[in-house]
């Protein structure tokens, strides 16, 4: 390996990339742009209400403790309307998707099932848009109201419930702490596929692979120099979205080697992937599918935006199948948790696979052929 040809092929990729906008742009303003959408969308979410509409057809004392009760949940903006509105009116005029009635004879017939002397349950009548996501969660968080509601005019005793423990976590955290490493794992594997794949197919195009072989460079010291490009730019991305992390979020994460490291292993496997993959490519048009055709699977499915425990059985074992999935779990561990063992635990499977697509790479890349 000779280093001043590494660096040579080093600076001839960093002017290229200086002169293309657009690299510059999907390298480094996206993913700060993906990560402020998702963190405004989600740094509210433990206070989002939903609105609901309460009409009162009985008018007494305990039909209105009830409207004060759930007055009182705090995930409920409750909208109370006279009993003359007519749910028509009210669904067209208002837009209203959950609607509440309480019944005329809510209070005596409640009276008699609290005496004794019935037991058929006084039953609410509830219209709701089903085909409004929230109509589920609007449904649960009532149910459970009213279950409440229940043991307390019974004056029935919990006999099994629930107490908050010790933490798992060793700091509690936020969305957009758990987003910014996927957000991180993500833009280094983009950065390296698109911009290797892209690259490699526009020199090919214009012949200076063909060139290369009556050069002194070797396949690896190619391979190397554009891995260390890669990896340049993937520290700067990891950066800029941390600062604007911090800045913006006030996010809190464990900065540590191993974090380097993750980001290390990632920028060599991803680039060296690439450069064996994009033998197969041709024109531009075929560069495209193809990297979108590697980042797009794993950009869904690799939990880069939400937790894989969340998603379906079947759906968890494509991940695991991913090497960006043990990316995101080994940042994670890392930034979040700061557990150095389990990052160290994912993070071999990465660099593995790094060491793996090195390799072959340099067996596999031949100048003629190309």
């Amino acid at each position: 390996m000779n280093p001043r040809r590494i660096w040579s092929v080093f600076l001839v990729n960093l002017r290229d990339f200086v002169r293309d906008k657009g690299g510059l742009f999907f390298t480094f303003l996206f993913p700060i742009i993906l990560m402020l959408l998702f963190g405004f969308i989600f740094s509210e979410s433990d206070n989002v209400t939903y609105d609901i509409y309460l009409q009162d057809m009985d008018q007494t004392p305990m039909s209105q403790n009830l409207t004060v009760s759930l007055k009182g949940v705090r995930a409920f903006e409750v909208h109370v309307v006279g009993p003359d509105r007519a749910l028509d009116d009210l669904v067209e005029e208002e837009k209203a998707g959950f609607i509440i009635v309480i019944p005329e004879g809510y209070q005596e017939r409640l009276e008699e099932n609290l005496q004794g002397n019935i037991s058929v349950p006084v039953n609410l009548t509830l219209h709701m848009d089903r085909s409004q996501s929230s109509s589920q969660v609007k449904y649960s968080i009532l149910a459970s109201v009213v279950g409440q509601l229940n043991k307390v005019l019974t004056n029935t005793t919990d006999v099994m419930g629930l107490s908050e423990g010790g933490t798992i976590s060793p700091d509690d955290f936020e969305y957009i702490e758990f987003f910014i490493p996927g957000v991180i794992g993500l833009s280094v594997m983009s950065g390296a596929v698109f911009g290797t794949i892209f690259g490699d197919t526009e020199l090919k195009k214009k012949g200076i692979f063909r060139k290369l072989s009556t050069t002194p460079i070797t396949r690896g010291e190619w391979i190397l120099s554009t891995m260390l490009f890669q990896l340049f730019l993937a520290a700067i991305t990891a950066i800029v979205i941390l600062v604007v992390g911090w800045i913006v979020f006030g996010a809190r994460l464990h900065m540590n080697p191993i974090a380097a490291l993750i980001i290390i292993f990632e920028a060599f496997a991803f680039t060296g992937l690439s450069m064996l993959v994009v033998r197969f490519v041709k024109d531009a048009q075929a560069a495209a599918a193809l990297a979108n055709a590697i980042t797009f699977p794993m950009m869904f499915l690799s939990g880069s935006f939400f937790d894989v425990e969340a998603m379906p059985a079947f759906i968890q074992t494509i991940a695991k199948a991913l090497p960006l999935y043990y990316v995101n779990q080994a940042l994670r561990e890392a930034m979040i948790f700061n557990d150095t063992i389990s990052a160290a635990s994912y993070m071999s499977v990465i660099a593995i696979f790094a060491v793996i697509v090195f390799l072959l790479g340099v067996k596999l890349t031949t100048w003629k052929q190309d």
